[in-house]
């Protein structure tokens, strides 16, 4: 009981069968089909602030319709097919119910389904009930490449995809993410070929290259080819655009990774004697990891050199100079050695004298 692009019934007689009433013997009675008329305008037009509503795939219906469909015996969620019989080429897509507040005889659509069904506000457009089957697969292709910024594509389409109860091949839908529309066309659908039920299944998603996106050349690893390949984009496998979304991911991962401080990563020096000899001929190194090479200080102990180091230091350290060490033979080392010596040389002084016995 599935209404197809053919035309065929949406009840039919027989042996077996899915839905509808059976009769002794195995006959199933023939269900009557909702088949309405409606003026269509879009959700811009509704009384209400229903603005979120062009972003899905579910319209506005009078009331009733709904008093019509539970008279009838109707397959749960309510799915419906719209048909405009006056253009010029037969025009059609499923959606579902959000609302049964219109005006008698109106029907509110998003703006992206007015656009597919080549409608103007106003024109007449026809409404069926349908049955369709629960969906496996969706291929979808972004109209543009702003598609690929998006970070994370699984949530942004997990949060999209919840406002929509069908899906058709051919259709072109409007999603909505951080204040920007990004146009998106349905261009397979399984186990139907043509439209599917999304509601409550699990739908796996996949991606043909957004249009306008070029291949960038593929060079071939060092060593097994000396020719490089260019990949055509109509070539390009669905499941590449993943892959260059986890290459973005993991550069800037590379990126972060790279800017951080890490500790530990300068040379060590020996406080031995034979050290000593080479320490002075070498200016003195700091031990953090990234240079600041924007504050160059002279901090060379040797005097010949004329270029200023840089002193690099680790975030939050303060620099107040190093201990001054004069060389051995100097004067300020012979001044150090005799106020060394003359330290505690005088003599003592007793206020009170012992008395002799």
């Amino acid at each position: 009981m599935y209404a197809d692009d053919d035309g065929d019934n949406f009840g039919f007689g027989g042996f077996g069968g899915t839905f509808g009433h059976q009769r002794p013997g195995g006959l199933r009675m023939r269900q009557r089909q909702f088949s309405r008329y409606y003026s269509a305008y879009p959700v811009a037009a509704y009384p209400g602030n229903k603005a979120d509503a062009n972003y899905g795939g579910k319209i506005f219906m009078p009331a009733s319709a709904l008093e019509e469909l539970s008279r009838l015996e109707i397959v749960y969620p309510m799915l419906f097919k719209l048909e405009n019989d006056e253009a010029a080429t037969s025009r059609r897509t499923h959606c579902g119910v959000l609302e049964f507040t219109a005006e008698e005889g109106r029907v509110y659509l998003p703006q992206w389904m007015m656009e597919t069904l080549d409608l103007s506000p106003g024109s007449p457009v026809k409404v069926l009930n349908v049955a369709l089957l629960h969906g496996s697969l969706v291929k979808l292709q972004p109209q543009s490449t702003d598609f690929l910024d998006i970070s994370d594509h699984r949530a942004v389409l997990e949060n999209a995809l919840r406002k929509f109860s069908a899906m058709t091949v051919g259709d072109i839908v409007t999603i909505e993410y951080n204040n920007r529309e990004y146009r998106i066309a349905v261009l397979e659908t399984k186990p139907s070929p043509s439209a599917i039920n999304i509601v409550e299944t699990d739908l796996s998603v996949d991606f043909a290259a957004p249009v306008g996106y070029v291949e960038p050349n593929v060079r071939a690893p060092s060593g097994s080819s000396n020719h490089s390949m260019a990949v055509d984009g109509n070539s390009r496998p669905s499941s590449s655009i993943a892959k260059d979304i986890r290459q973005k991911e993991e550069a800037a991962k590379s990126e972060l990774s790279s800017s951080r401080f890490a500790a530990f990563r300068g040379s060590g020096f020996r406080l031995s004697k034979d050290s000593k000899a080479n320490a002075s001929a070498t200016s003195l190194r700091s031990y953090a990891s990234t240079p600041d090479n924007n504050n160059p200080q002279v901090v060379a102990t040797d005097s010949s050199q004329e270029q200023p180091v840089a002193l690099d230091l680790p975030i939050g350290t303060l620099f107040f100079g190093y201990d001054l060490v004069p060389p051995p033979g100097s004067e300020l080392d012979d001044n150090t050695d005799k106020s060394e010596a003359d330290k505690f040389q005088g003599k003592g002084q007793v206020l009170r004298q012992r008395r002799k016995r």
